[in-house]
């Protein structure tokens, strides 16, 4: 199944998580800054402002996914099964559940070394930084 993510694309964590999905499995993860797809969200019903805020994932049959349930969906597109099986086991699920809308709502306060760290680069505005490579 192939899905559409939606991401906030001046979210630096957000672009980062993107490209890195798409670059995954191109084929399969398509990606699309929020800002160019309002009509398309709208019609779904999701508003501008709830895109930015929560991942919004649409699947090849036409179904919205939001919040954890798009993060999981997304991670399984792109071939992270483990990961998507991990956030989708009880205890996890539930602590992930509540704690994702928190979290998206702080992204922007996520230091751009705890991003570099967590994924080797950081993609913000339109590019990547990779940091140099160290001697």
């Amino acid at each position: 199944m192939s899905i559409t993510m939606y991401y906030d694309s001046d979210c630096p964590l957000c672009h980062t998580e993107a490209l890195k999905m798409h670059r995954r499995r191109p084929d399969t993860v398509r990606i699309v800054a929020v800002d160019d797809a309002l009509a398309e969200l709208a019609a779904a019903g999701i508003s501008r402002v709830q895109a930015m805020t929560y991942l919004c994932v649409c699947d090849s049959n036409g179904g919205w996914h939001t919040h954890m349930d798009a993060v999981r969906l997304l991670y399984r597109s792109a071939g992270l099964d483990s990961l998507a099986g991990f956030l989708s086991w009880g205890p996890v699920k539930w602590l992930g559940d509540r704690f994702y809308p928190v979290l998206a709502r702080n992204r922007y306060r996520i230091p751009k070394p705890l991003i570099r760290l967590l994924y080797g680069e950081v993609c913000d505005k339109g590019s990547c930084q990779i940091p140099p490579a160290r001697r």
